[in-house]
Order: structure tokens, then sequence, then C-alpha cells
């Protein structure tokens, strides 16, 4: 990269001289070459192009959907309808899009030459997908060569502008940290790291399915929960591979699977957020396993959305009552005390006791509790708490200080409940 160059961009963003519009390219920004492209031609056939700074480049590579393109189990012109739904919801929630126009979100991939986060793993493929009421454009910067990174974070950061609305698969784990470090080593040359948002789907596939795949790799969602199959895909764990093979000989056939890759990548991540946000929205009307149900519940409960999570887990016992599991029954009973229905709570502990579905210390304890300072029956208090003892004894066959601390604490209980069952006899 030339001196003047270099000069030129240091003024701007130091500000020793006015910042032009950011609609406007740099003088030195053109679209044809003054230099040579190797296999340009076989670049132009996989629609992509180079976009120079002064004497250096990347290849950029844009590809455009029908809203009506299939992708898994969805059309995008679903995500539309989900993000103005969002609008409409009544509700909180991390990945919900209320206040933002589907052209806000940038379903963001990275690619790198590594998977540690450090100065020593370079980033050669930026990707993302956007919506519009149009249709559904890809965009990705590849980066040619090592030399040419200033000028693939330069048309990058000029190109989105706003990064306050990413949605990714581990994006804050791993993408956009990258981001960050590669960023320091050229930030003197190109505009800042804008303000940063996040929707990170990686989180919501570990709470719906980690109990129920074998993996919430993006690839076994996709297959299993998307029902999308990619057929002939380059594994990502080849991508360096094929990355450092095509700086060795830069013919783009080397890396056009990785391109792919990253292509249906970020198409997946709008189906998928089609899918996850269609579970928080449509919880009544769509088809969801009873796990899925309990685990939306327990979601909403952590983002403290406590009235939507004490709705959607009463109607799952309502609905499936047999098949809800311990800690769904202990959640349902901490949101109707929460709620001042402890009348409720009582009866949903009796009925999971009356049916002998679980042989549950916590259960039993529960139910003493509320006997005793809701109900005032010291006696059926007494006789849960003993029974919460029995259980804990049978569990405890292995040396566990949570269990050691628990049974003092009910055996506490039960010598407590003693001397008040004793004075009240006394009277």
């Amino acid at each position: 990269m030339s001196i003047k160059g270099k000069l030129s961009r240091m003024k701007k963003h130091l500000s020793i001289e006015p910042a032009q519009d950011s609609s406007i390219k740099a003088a030195s920004t053109f679209e044809h070459s003054p230099i040579e492209i190797p296999f340009y031609e076989k670049w132009k056939k996989l629609n992509a192009k180079a976009i120079h700074l002064d004497d250096h480049y990347t290849i950029l590579r844009e590809l455009q959907y029908d809203l009506n393109t299939i992708h898994g189990k969805y059309t995008f012109s679903e995500a539309i309808d989900i993000v103005d739904r969002w609008h409409e919801a009544s509700f909180n929630h991390p990945l919900s899009a209320s206040g933002r126009s589907p052209e806000e979100l940038l379903f963001f991939d990275t690619e790198t030459t590594g998977l540690s986060s450090g100065a020593g793993s370079t980033i050669f493929l930026l990707g993302y997908s956007q919506l519009t009421r149009e249709g559904v454009k890809v965009k990705q910067y590849f980066l040619p060569g090592p030399e040419h990174e200033v000028a693939m974070y330069y048309h990058f950061l000029h190109d989105v502008e706003n990064l306050s609305n990413l949605v990714t698969y581990n994006g804050k784990a791993f993408d956009w940290p990258q981001v960050k470090t590669r960023h320091t080593f050229v930030r003197n040359e190109v505009p800042k790291l804008p303000a940063f948002g996040h929707f990170d789907l990686l989180h919501g596939a570990r709470r719906l399915w980690k109990e129920t795949l074998p993996s919430c790799k993006l690839s076994i969602v996709e297959n299993e929960i998307l029902k999308f199959e990619r057929g002939e895909d380059t594994p990502g764990y080849m991508a360096p591979m094929l990355y450092f093979d095509f700086l060795h000989e830069p013919d783009p056939e080397y890396i056009e699977g990785v391109l792919t890759h990253n292509e249906w990548d970020v198409l997946s991540l709008i189906s998928l957020y089609v899918h996850i946000s269609s579970c928080l929205l449509d919880y009544d009307g769509k088809e969801l396993s009873t796990n899925e149900k309990l685990q939306i519940g327990k979601w909403f409960e952590f983002v403290g959305e406590k009235g939507r999570a004490l709705v959607c887990l009463e109607q799952l016992w309502k609905e499936d009552s047999r098949n809800v599991s311990e800690d769904g029954i202990l959640l349902l009973t901490k949101l109707y005390k929460q709620s001042s229905r402890e009348s409720d709570a009582i009866i949903l502990l009796e009925d999971t006791f009356k049916n002998r579905r679980f042989s549950s210390a916590e259960i039993a304890i529960e139910l003493s509790k509320l006997y005793e300072h809701h109900e005032k029956d010291y006696e059926k208090a007494l006789d849960a708490a003993v029974n919460g003892l029995h259980w804990l004894k049978e569990t405890t066959k292995l040396v566990d200080k949570s269990k050691t601390k628990q049974t003092a604490e009910v055996i506490k209980r039960i010598e407590r409940l003693e001397q008040k069952i004793k004075k009240a006899s006394d009277l």
C-alpha cells in the first residue's frame, strides 16, 4: 500500500481532516484492477469481483435469493414475518427483534485459519446474509493474501457500518473476538468497529436441544431440526488447509467449497432464527416436544419473564403431566409461590406424590414447607419431611457434601416440626 494512501486514511481516522461521508468511497478505491488478478475469470464465474484499495484488494462475492426460496423447513419470507411478529409480542426476550427492521439483522459468520482466538489465527472470509423486502442478499469478503487484510476490513466495515444486530452461531465466543483481535492490527487504516450487539443462536440451540441431540453443531441442528441437508459440503475443519493451498496457488477452485459452506451457514442462520423465534412466539400452536416446551419455560424464567414462564409450564403440566421432569415440577412450584398461588403449588406436588412419579427429596421438602407455612398443618409437614429424609438416605450412598448438608437441614426441619406439634398438643 502506498505511503500516501496510508497517511490519507490515518488523517481521516485521527480527525486531522474532516471525515468524508461514509457513502462516498475513497478516491483510491475502485473495482477495476490496475494489476492482474490471478484466475480472475474463474472468480467472475463465482459471482465475485475484486475491489481495490490503493495497490491492494479483496474479493467480494455477491448472491441474491428470492424471498420464496426454501431453506430447510422455511422460506426466507417467513423471516420477514417473524421480525414483524416480534414487534407485536407482549414479552421481552434476548432474541426479540422488536424495534428493528428486517434489514438491520446481519446473519454473520467467518472462516479462519485456526480455532484459536489469538493473534496467530487469521480471518480469511467475512460473510453475511441480509433480509430485505425484495429478497436475501449474501456478501462474502475474501482475503486473497495476508498483505490485503487492510483492504478486506476497509471495504467490509464501510459496507456494514452497523454491527449492532449481528446474528451468529457461537459468534460471542469465537467470531467476534476474532474480528476484534484482527482489527487491532489494522485499526489505524480502517474504520472503527461499530457498536456491537448480538443474537447468538448457539445459546438458544443448546437450551432447546442439548439433551436430545448428539451435538449442537450447526450441521447437526440443520439436519435434525431445520431438515436442511447440505449434500456435498466442504467440512469446516478443511477450510484452513484449502486456504493455505490457495495461498500457494491462487486458484479459486481450492476455496469454492469453502465459499459455499459459508454461504449455507449464513443462510441457515436465517432459518434457525425463524425456527427458534417461532418456538418462543407460537408456544401454543407449534408442534413442540415435551422437553422443548419445558426448556422454553425455563428460558423465559431465566430471562425474567416469569409470567410467561408460568403460563408455558402450567399449560405443559395440564397437557402432559406424566412426562414433565422433576426440575419442571420444581420450577412450576417456584413460579406458583412467587405468584402467591401456594394452593396450586400444593395441588401440583400432591398430585406428583399421589401418582408416585418421583421419589424425590426435593419435592417432599417443598411440600413440607408449603404445609408448614401456608396451611399451618404441621402433621402433614412432618410426614412430608420424613419422606424427604428417607429418600435422601436412599440416594446418598456415596459421599456428597451437598446431600450431607441437605440431610442436616431436613433433620433440623423434622426436629422443629416435632417441637411445634408437641407444643400444640400441650396447649
